[in-house]
C-alpha cells in the first residue's frame, strides 16, 4: 500500500500536470470499491462544473481542493489502497483496464482512477465536511511536522503494551507511516519491532522519532518505494527500493553488521529485522 512518500510523490506529479480546467463530466464504472462502508457514499456528482484549486495530502490520502460554480469549496478525497493509481490522459487515449473513475476536464484531458484490486476509495464532499469526517479528522501529526518528536510518541504510546511496529502503523499516532517505513525506522533506531512500547525510555523515543523522519525524508527524495504496482501520475516508479536497509531483504546480510536478516510476522503483516543490531533488551530500551 502506498505510504506517505509514495502519495506525496503522486501529489507532486499531479501539481506538475497543471489541471486547472473546469470538470465537465464524471464517469464511474459499475464496480464498487472496497475501502469500507463509509467510502460507499461517493457523491462524485458534486464535482461537475467545479474548478480545481490545488492538490494537497494528509497522511496517505490525496485531497483535490476545488470550487463549485456558486463559489463554495469542495474536496475530492482519494485513497489509493493497494493497487490504486491516478493518471492524466488526453482525449482519445483508451481507458486502462480497471479504470473506475474518469473526470473529463474542459481542456479535454481526463483524470482517471485505476485500481485493479479495488481496495482504494474516492469521495467528494464540501471541503469543511471532508476535513471533519473520518479518516482525516482522526489523523495524528505528519512525521515531518515540528509537532512530531519523541515527546509526542511517548505521550501517545508510552504506556502501551503494543509492539513498536504497530504503534507506528497507528495513523492516530503518526499519519502516513506504513509497514515499509515503520520497519525501516525501527532498524535505523536500533529498536526491536516487537518490543512493547512501554519499555522505551525517553531517549529511545527521541531516537525513534528522528529515525521516522529520516526514512520518510529519504523516501521522498527517492520518489517513493516501488515493490510491485506503485507509480506516480506520470507513470514513474520510485527509486527507494534500492536504498532499503531491511524491508524485503530477509535472509540477506545486514548492511551494517553482516548478520543474516530475519523475517517476523505480527497481526498478519510481515517485516524484517537484524537480530544483532535490533536485539531485544532485557530491561527498558535506552
Amino acid at each position: 500500500m502506498p505510504e506517505l512518500p509514495e502519495v506525496e510523490s503522486v501529489r507532486r506529479s499531479l501539481v506538475r500536470a497543471r489541471l486547472s480546467a473546469e470538470i465537465r463530466s464524471v464517469w464511474r464504472s459499475e464496480h464498487a470499491l472496497r475501502t469500507g462502508t463509509h467510502w460507499q457514499d461517493e457523491r462524485l456528482g458534486l464535482l461537475r462544473g467545479a474548478t480545481p484549486l490545488r492538490w494537497q495530502r494528509r497522511g496517505k490520502h490525496l485531497l483535490w481542493r476545488l470550487r463549485d460554480r456558486e463559489g463554495d469549496e469542495l474536496g475530492l478525497l482519494v485513497h489509493l489502497g493497494m493497487t490504486g493509481r491516478l493518471e492524466v490522459a488526453h482525449r482519445g487515449e483508451p481507458r486502462a483496464t480497471h479504470t473506475h473513475v474518469e473526470l473529463r476536464l474542459g481542456d479535454d484531458r481526463r483524470l482517471r482512477f485505476v485500481d485493479a484490486r479495488r481496495f482504494g476509495g474516492v469521495r467528494a464532499r464540501p471541503w469543511a465536511t471532508l476535513l471533519a469526517e473520518p479518516p482525516l479528522h482522526e489523523l495524528g501529526p505528519e512525521p515531518l511536522d515540528r509537532s512530531f518528536d519523541g515527546a509526542h510518541l511517548q505521550a501517545a504510546a508510552g504506556a502501551s503494551q503494543r509492539a513498536l511496529r504497530d504503534v507506528l502503523l497507528d495513523q492516530r499516532v503518526v499519519a502516513g507511516v506504513g509497514n515499509i517505513y515503520a520497519v525501516e525506522a525501527l532498524f535505523v533506531a536500533r529498536l526491536h519491532p516487537l518490543l512493547p512500547a512501554a519499555r522505551l525510555r525517553p531517549e529511545a523515543w527521541a531516537r525513534l522519532a528522528a529515525a521516522v523522519r529520516e526514512v520518510i525524508a529519504q523516501g521522498l527524495a527517492n520518489g517513493g518505494t516501488t515493490l510491485r504496482d506503485y507509480v506516480d501520475a506520470e507513470g514513474n516508479a520510485g527509486r527507494n527500493q534500492g536504498a532499503l536497509w531491511v524491508y524485503g531483504r530477509a535472509g540477506e546480510p545486514c548492511r551494517v553488521c553482516g548478520t543474516p536478516l530475519r523475517r517476523f510476522e505480527l497481526g498478519g503483516r510481515g517485516g524484517v529485522l537484524c537480530p544483532h543490531d535490533q536485539a531485544k533488551p532485557r530491561g527498558r530500551a535506552r
